[in-house]
């Protein structure tokens, strides 16, 4: 009974003890040290918490603080205790390596951000796919464990081709171009028009092992034509620097200024703007070249067209080298030596406009009438007794294609008075719309009211049963000077015959439309007289 309340005592005095010893929970990450069991895990009985206990379990900060590595060993943290920036008992949630990422002095770990490390994200650098030791990629979000050469991070891009310090070559800023790299440095220095090139041109880029290689060893460079293709294809050697030179690529032999007239033949007008290669197709500067005659070097651009007898007629002839092919010494004096002399109109003409269809020339059997060039618009619509032979100078004339000459006596109605300055196209020309104009020459009625309006109405009785003549003529305008007044009902007389016609002829109603009236039925003196 005595032992019994002994264990009775015992608990009901550790029951207020233990709240006094466990403040609160661990954080997620040591909660495998909860109970009371657990606590001289990190405490040492009757002291305060130990720096030693801390780095008895995270050994991989006391090897870095034994060999005076890592932002731990630095002078901010050395002689603080663990526990002013690693407090504990706040909760599952707490984080107890808690810091302000954008403060932090990275410096102090010894390693300085420079370049472009200085402008990433924390975490793109510490990551476990960075981190070599196994156990310490084992820790959930460490920022321990990371390497300080580049290839630690980075990887090789060469391959191990070339060696492992990086920065021999590079720096922070960007990994190209590699400004510690000096090509005079190497076995190849680069002079002339190779400074000029593109490193890739020469160090090409591949695949090797599934990724992106760039060579830039083991390169074979005793000869140019390690790296340029042989144009002479091996005719003068490899040595291509007994023509050539590393400034560029022209024969030296043939340098700019080069006297042409020394050869058998000096170069004149536009031969002396062409390039050597466009006649030297072969660039073979030594090699003969025929040159007595155009076609030698030129195509005949005219097909054919001036060959005579089975011989070509020499561009020389109409072109000369002093000015481009399209001047031309055929003028007019040429032309009337020839089947059809320019004349008129035809002067002014441009050549291409007779002489070009569809992007070719033509000079031979292209025609001499004018339907030949020009489109025969009245084709199928003028008699051929007036149009013989379609010969459009039946009427027209090169000097000015709108001025007709055609004698209208020849017809059956016979041109007069004002009808002699109508233009054609007024009486014969019915549809300008359509593309033959809706052109008609024969068969024309012509009576008056085929082309003028009958402005009368049926004054004068329904149309076709009077002639505008009886009153009107074509010698003047449309003056009426065949009426005689004195043929009907009211002759003038007196006074009358000096009263203008629209003093008593006025407008009115007549046939549904205002039209003048003619056919006056009352004429007492007091149907006009007040």
């Amino acid at each position: 009974m005595k032992k019994i309340l002994t264990y009775y005592l015992i608990i009901l005095w550790t029951a207020p003890v233990l709240a006094q010893l466990s403040p609160g929970k661990l954080s997620a990450a040591h909660s495998k040290l909860e109970g009371i069991s657990n606590c001289t895990q990190c405490h040492v009985l009757g002291k305060q918490i130990t720096n030693q206990k801390c780095l008895d379990c995270h050994k991989e900060i006391q090897s870095l603080i034994s060999q005076d590595q890592g932002y731990h060993a630095s002078k901010e943290v050395n002689g603080k205790s663990c526990a002013e920036c690693h407090s504990e008992h706040h909760g599952p949630t707490f984080d107890a390596t808690r810091f302000d990422e954008e403060k932090f002095d990275h410096t102090l770990t010894g390693y300085k951000l420079e370049g472009q490390h200085a402008s990433i994200e924390c975490r793109d650098c510490h990551k476990p796919g960075n981190i070599a030791d196994q156990e310490i990629k084992k820790l959930q979000n460490t920022f321990l464990g990371m390497g300080t050469e580049c290839l630690d991070c980075h990887e090789d891009f060469h391959q191990q081709t070339l060696g492992t310090s990086c920065t021999d070559c590079h720096d922070q800023k960007d990994w190209r171009p590699a400004p510690g790299f000096d090509h005079n440095t190497a076995n190849f220095v680069l002079e002339g028009a190779h400074q000029k090139v593109d490193c890739k041109e020469c160090h090409q880029i591949s695949q090797r092992s599934g990724r992106e290689f760039q060579q830039f060893t083991e390169l074979s460079f005793s000869q140019c034509i390690d790296c340029h293709e042989d144009k002479h294809e091996g005719r003068f050697g490899t040595n291509c620097l007994e023509c050539h030179t590393a400034n560029s690529f022209k024969l030296s032999s043939i340098p700019d200024g080069f006297d042409h007239n020394l050869t058998d033949y000096p170069l004149e007008g536009m031969h002396q703007k062409v390039e050597c290669k466009s006649c030297h197709i072969s660039q073979d500067y030594t090699r003969s070249l025929a040159h007595n005659t155009c076609n030698a070097c030129h195509e005949d651009y005219h097909k054919g067209d001036f060959v005579e007898n089975g011989k070509a007629t020499d561009c020389k002839e109409c072109h000369v080298i002093t000015k481009p092919f399209d001047y031309t010494l055929f003028g007019l004096e040429e032309h009337a030596k020839g089947p059809f002399a320019l004349e008129e109109a035809h002067i002014a003409t441009p050549c291409f406009a007779c002489h070009m269809s569809e992007d070719q020339w033509s000079f031979r059997d292209i025609g001499t009438s004018c339907t030949d060039c020009h489109d025969n618009i009245h084709e199928g619509k003028i008699d051929n007794k007036f149009y013989a032979d379609n010969q459009c100078t039946a009427c027209h004339n090169t000097a000015k294609w709108s001025e007709i000459s055609f004698d209208h006596d020849q017809t059956d109605w016979s041109l007069e008075g004002k009808h002699e300055e109508v233009n054609c196209r007024k009486c014969h020309f019915r549809d300008e719309t359509k593309a033959d104009f809706g052109q008609q020459f024969a068969s024309l009625n012509t009576t008056c009211f085929t082309c003028h309006e009958n402005v009368h109405g049926e004054q004068f009785g329904t149309i076709g049963s009077f002639s505008c003549t009886e009153c009107h003529s074509t010698a003047r305008a449309w003056n009426v000077e065949n009426f005689a007044h004195d043929k009907t009902n009211f002759p003038l007389e007196g006074q009358h015959s000096k009263v203008d016609c629209n003093a008593c002829h006025k407008p009115s109603m007549i046939d549904g439309a205002e039209r003048i009236e003619y056919k006056i039925q009352k004429f007492a003196c007091i149907d006009c007289h007040s």
